[in-house]
């Protein structure tokens, strides 16, 4: 994915923009929606013996970023987290645009959807139109649309099970959403503009307390890949007319089992297995290669306390200049959370995560010597903004993360929480990756593993259970590594980065 420089709409009438979306949006939700209506929608319309839930989602967001670390300065020729430059653990760049200093963001989105039920046989189908203004490609949360948008379906999928209470199988055929565990390695990404699903063909089986899942999914579709990226005899190769061939590619698919045994509430068990298998034509957040993923998760949840200890090897291989690279890397996190029965509903949270990073070493020519095997551990699909802070500032590769928060409810209607996070890199001359798995940058010559240290909070306010105001405010403290990886892709010598949203969004049911 090709980086630009933000577009900036002047800064006063972009508040106007802002502030009066999310103000008419909030008159609208709440002369709108009633009790009553929602408990419609939950319980359904029978037409024979056929059930219809219709569902509805409205959401704005205006997002202020000063300092945005993932646009301006070099524009990189590919995103991937596993892709390798030329001599380079940045990736190959293409060209450096002016530093950006403000960034500013107006996201709307909207869900219609249907889901119908016959007997054990289900169909949904949720029509989406998302659109991005004030950004261009390479704006946070992959907001690649320019400003136009996108009116596309978000799912559309058959669903059938063999009992409808509790089915030994189930089977999901066509676009859904799907997590796994806590996201780290395959996540649904409903806080971005678009969300995320795969095409892609989803089976449960279920014993008990014993349940295995089984998911083959489309990463990108196979088709022709241009000329300039395949061998030289078939760029030339011709047909029995005389014409040339176009070389067609396999695109990109992954696979995956879950196998999980709950054993009680408290101690849970659950294995993971991914395979990505990516040839071209592939999107730029990818790059060839095979990626084998075998994860360890250890949870449960009793009276309040709640818990998740994962443990991830990564191994395979992956396409670079003039040889391939193999895999070795690995990563672990865990999260514990307790629900108080205190006043006001205070809840603790305190979460870690680790992922390795490529070692490599800086010539005396200033190249670096990438080796024959890459150690930087890439999440796959992953939730893009539950873990890491609310900035975004990290992901679950080359990474070091300590944080905690602290919630309060003074009121049924009303949430305020506040966080922070110790933001590092488990290599500190290796790449600095975003948790929407946009690349920084990197700093071969760097000896600082800090990042920065992340303060955040927010606030939340529900006063029907199907409508939700939300604003934050987040800042970074950049550390010595933060600081020498901005500068060394042209993004400027700064100190402290902010950032801000509020949102208004209407879900029902």
């Amino acid at each position: 994915m090709l980086v630009h420089q933000a577009w900036l709409p002047p800064r006063p009438r972009c508040i106007r923009l802002v502030l009066g979306a999310c103000l008419t949006l909030a008159v609208l939700l709440s002369t709108t929606v009633a009790h009553a209506q929602l408990k419609a929608l939950e319980e359904g319309v029978a037409l024979g013996d056929f059930m219809f839930f219709p569902s509805l989602e409205v959401r704005l967001r205006g997002e202020y970023r000063r300092y945005p670390v993932d646009i301006g300065g070099d524009v990189y020729e590919r995103t991937a987290v596993q892709s390798v430059g030329y001599q380079s653990l940045a990736p190959t760049v293409l060209r450096r645009d002016p530093a950006v200093s403000d960034q500013w963001l107006l996201s709307e989105r909207s869900r219609l959807g249907l889901r119908v039920e016959h007997d054990v046989l289900a169909a949904v189908f949720t029509l989406q139109d998302a659109r991005v203004l004030g950004a261009l490609p390479g704006a946070p949360d992959r907001a690649d649309t320019g400003g136009f948008g996108s009116l596309a379906p978000h799912e559309a999928y058959i669903d059938v099970r063999t009992d409808l209470d509790d089915p030994a199988l189930r089977i999901r055929v066509g676009r859904q959403q799907l997590s796994w565990g806590d996201g780290r390695l395959v996540g649904d990404s409903d806080w971005s503009p678009r969300g995320a699903a795969l095409d892609a063909g989803w089976m449960k089986l279920h014993f008990g307390d014993v349940s295995f899942e089984l998911v083959g999914a489309m990463l990108a579709a196979p088709g022709a890949i241009a000329p300039s990226y395949v061998a030289h005899e078939r760029q030339t190769a011709v047909g029995d007319d005389g014409g040339p061939v176009n070389a067609e590619g396999t695109g990109a698919q992954l696979y995956g089992l879950n196998a999980g045994w709950r054993i009680v509430p408290l101690f849970n068990i659950e294995l993971v297995g991914l395979s990505r298998i990516a040839r071209d034509p592939l999107p730029a957040e990818l790059t060839r290669g095979d990626t084998y993923v075998l994860d360890g998760r250890l949870h449960g949840e009793e009276r309040g306390l709640s818990y998740a200890v994962e443990g991830a090897y990564q191994l395979g291989r992956v396409a670079s200049y003039g040889a391939n690279h193999d895999l070795a890397a690995f990563a672990a996190a865990g999260l514990v959370s307790w629900q108080t029965s205190l006043p006001w509903d205070f809840r603790f949270a305190l979460e870690g995560g680790y992922a390795s990073g490529d070692d490599a070493e800086q010539r005396a020519d200033g190249t670096v010597d990438t080796g024959t095997s890459l150690e930087r551990f890439d999440p796959i699909v992953p939730e893009t903004h539950e873990h890491f802070g609310q900035m975004d500032l990290l992901a679950w590769s080359n990474a070091v993360e300590v944080g905690g928060e602290v919630s309060v409810k003074p009121d049924e209607e009303i949430l305020m929480a506040l966080g922070y996070s110790f933001l590092g890199l488990a290599e500190p001359g290796d790449r600095w990756t975003t948790g929407t798995l946009m690349a920084v940058g990197a700093a071969p010559d760097n000896e600082s593993p800090i990042i920065g240290h992340e303060i955040d909070a927010r606030i939340e306010y529900s006063p029907l259970s199907a409508v939700t105001f939300m604003g934050g405010y987040g800042l970074c403290v950049l550390g010595d590594g933060g600081k020498a990886v901005l500068e060394a892709a042209g993004r400027g010598e700064r100190d402290l980065l902010y950032y801000g949203f509020v949102q208004a969004e209407l879900k029902a049911p």
